[in-house]
């Protein structure tokens, strides 16, 4: 079957005009001050990024590929629910969203010397975030949130695993084989927590900080999931950085770090296995990830990032084979 291709709309004549005009629009509207002219930071198959200076600060532009237009609603909707920790939304208009300053990558504020926030901080407010909008998952869905409930992605495992460009003919016999697993695994997730939102890219450099206090931005990956689905990419950067031994101490402390403030709804033991599970499952999720950005792509614009869903299926075969290890790369 003949590759789809869908146009990003960056691409498109006129494109930078018309968001200019849009961009400049709304902030007379604000009473925002400009002090120069709007900036195209970006491009990439996901988004188009750019950023403008006001008299109150920098202001930053976003558009999401089409695929993933659900964002700037999505961002709005968690940003009502848990204003201090999720971007601050001056507008949004379809697939457009302007918002204010962060401050500077987590990454990059670690290296200035300043106190910065830690895991331990970071890791309960997001747990906080997703507590807090538990009972708003057909909300979200009804945004177009992608639905990656465990039954949802155990119905679109072997489509993506037939589909994905990367594997080896030996490889998709593996994965194929995987799914009955995947299916008991989703059904012993269905019956634990009720789903809500996962990031599945809360890492330093979604994480921003400005006058000390942090903001998770990007929510351009997330899905209604099993709550501790979104957490492979966190634990596994942070070993990664950090050099930690999976599945050792201090990536067992975080993770109960994590945890705590879901003790509220099952014993410690019981969410320690259920982490496992979703940690585990959290994998194929990031492989439907990758999968909907690239797959209504052309082939040259794939080309970069087309192995990614494959390698995270392998990693998911991986654990099975092997044994989840929090933190492995």
């Amino acid at each position: 079957m003949k590759a789809r291709s869908s146009p990003l709309p960056w691409d498109e004549p006129g494109w930078f005009e018309r968001i200019e005009s849009w961009v400049g629009g709304e902030l007379g509207r604000l009473g925002l001050e400009l002090q120069g002219t709007l900036g195209l930071v970006r491009t990439r198959p996901w988004a188009a990024v750019a950023r403008v200076a006001t008299a109150a600060g920098d202001v930053w532009f976003k558009e999401p590929a089409p695929v993933l237009a659900f964002e700037p609603a999505l961002t709005v909707a968690v940003s009502k629910h848990c204003p201090g920790f999720t971007p601050e939304v001056l507008a949004a208009d379809g697939t457009l969203l302007l918002t204010r300053d962060a401050g500077l990558q987590l990454r990059s504020f670690l290296k200035t010397g300043e106190p910065a926030p830690s895991w331990d901080e970071l890791l309960p407010r997001y747990a906080g975030l997703q507590i807090e909008l538990a009972e708003a998952g057909d909300e979200l869905l009804a945004l177009g949130v992608p639905d990656k409930r465990p039954a949802a992605v155990s119905f679109a495992y072997l489509d993506v695993v037939a589909r994905v460009r990367g594997l080896e003919l030996s490889q998709r016999a593996l994965l194929r084989a995987l799914a009955p697993q995947l299916k008991f695994l989703a059904e012993a997730l269905e019956g634990s927590l009720s789903a809500t939102v996962i990031h599945e890219e809360v890492h330093e450099a979604n994480i921003f900080v400005r006058e000390g206090w942090a903001r998770l931005l990007d929510w351009g990956e997330a899905a209604v999931s099993h709550p501790f689905a979104g957490l492979v990419n966190t634990l596994r950067d942070i070993a990664y950085r950090r050099g930690l031994k999976p599945d050792g101490r201090e990536m067992l402390r975080l993770r109960d770090i994590y945890l705590e403030p879901w003790s509220r709804f099952a014993p410690s033991a019981e969410l320690r296995e259920t982490f496992k599970q979703a940690y585990l499952f959290g994998t194929v999720c990031r492989a439907l990830s990758w999968d909907r950005v690239l797959s209504p792509l052309p082939a040259s614009v794939r080309a970069e990032y087309d192995r990614n869903a494959a390698v995270w299926l392998n990693i998911f075969r991986d654990g099975v084979e092997n044994g989840v290890r929090l933190g492995a790369s």
